[in-house]
Order: C-alpha cells, then structure tokens, then sequence
C-alpha cells in the first residue's frame, strides 16, 4: 500500500502544477518535432521501407499503426463522399419536413375542445337529419316514424351523457359553454316531442 502510495506521489509531483512548469513542458513538446530534412529521414526512410504485404498483415492482424489508421480513413472518406455521389442516381433527394411538436393542451382546453366537437357533431349530423326526417315524414310507415323518432333520441341522449362526463370543476366559463350545448340538444329532443305529438294527434 505504501509503495502505491509513493508512486501516486511520484506521478503527482510530475504533473505541472503552474505556469512555468507547463511553459516548460510545451517547449519540451516542441523540441522532439522534427522541423529539418534531416530529423524527418528516419521516419520517411520507415515509410519507404513498409511493403504492401505488410500493411495487408497488419490489416489481417488487426495491428494498429499509423500505416493501417491512414489507410482506414482514407478508405472510410473516400467511401463516405463516393457513397453521397453515387447514393442519389442522379435524383435530388427532399428532406421531409419536421413535424411540429404539438402543443399540450391545457385542462381547459382539452375540456372547451371536446365540448365544441359535441356541437359540431350534433349541428352537422343530427340536426339536419332530423329538418330532414320531420320534413319527409308523410313518405314513411308508422312503424319507420317511430324507429327514426327512437334513434334521434337515443342519439341526442348519448352526447348529453358525454356532455355531462366533461370536467368543467372550477371554470365557470367551461360551465356556461356546456350548458348552451346542453340546452342546444334538449331543444332539438323538444322538438321532436313536440313534431310526435303533433302527427299523433
């Protein structure tokens, strides 16, 4: 433990700890790169020496060098650019637009919405079916008055009860809204009370 201790020092006290030390250290740095022909002939001489077949060795061996790092990203790059050239046969090729991140919607929000898609459904699909049905009714049997009579109720009753399952708790203008809706509905379920009175009478 002691002796791990003493070489934790030893390594310690050879980082540079300021200024001049790590002025020191890069002017060290600096002397061991060849800046003359005559530093640089040993390692163009090593160059010179490597054969083909050495670098495939290393290659096979999964040797690392300097030799076979160079060639992999020489390889790699000159893939990489032939494979961007080559890849689009000529054809431009469109980005796809990023989808916009949909907003959360608040509480509120969420509760106003549903209560306005309600609105719509009814005015959009029941009410002008029911104009229709009491406007065309003389062409039915008793029997279809009836069936289509039981259906708009049914199907009046059933978006009340969605209605009434959206949270309006605390918001009063959430409230009013689901209550004109409400009150839309009921008035259209009246008028075919009144429309089945009237044609039994």
């Amino acid at each position: 433990m002691e002796e791990a201790a003493y070489q934790f020092d030893e390594i310690k006290s050879k980082i540079p700890t300021n200024l001049e030390q790590v002025t020191e250290y890069i002017d060290l740095i600096k002397s061991k790169i060849p800046t003359s022909y005559d530093e640089l002939q040993p390692h163009i001489e090593y160059f010179k020496s490597i054969k083909p077949e050495d670098v495939i060795n290393d290659f096979k061996n999964l040797k690392v060098s300097p030799i076979t790092v160079s060639v992999t990203l020489v390889i790699l790059t000159t893939l990489l650019i032939f494979g961007k050239l080559l890849g689009g046969n000529g054809k431009q090729h469109h980005e796809t637009p990023k989808k916009k991140s949909k907003k959360k919607l608040t509480k509120a929000q969420k509760s106003n919405k549903q209560i306005q898609e309600i609105l719509d459904f009814v005015e959009s699909e029941y009410v002008p079916e029911i104009d229709k049905f009491i406007e065309t009714y003389k062409t039915l049997s008793s029997e279809d008055i009836e069936i289509k009579f039981n259906y708009f109720e049914e199907m009046l009753l059933k978006e009340l009860l969605k209605l009434d399952a959206i949270d309006v708790s605390g918001n009063e203008i959430l409230r009013d809204n689901r209550k004109k809706v409400i009150k839309f509905i009921q008035d259209h379920q009246k008028r075919l009370d009144k429309f089945k009175k009237e044609i039994k009478a």
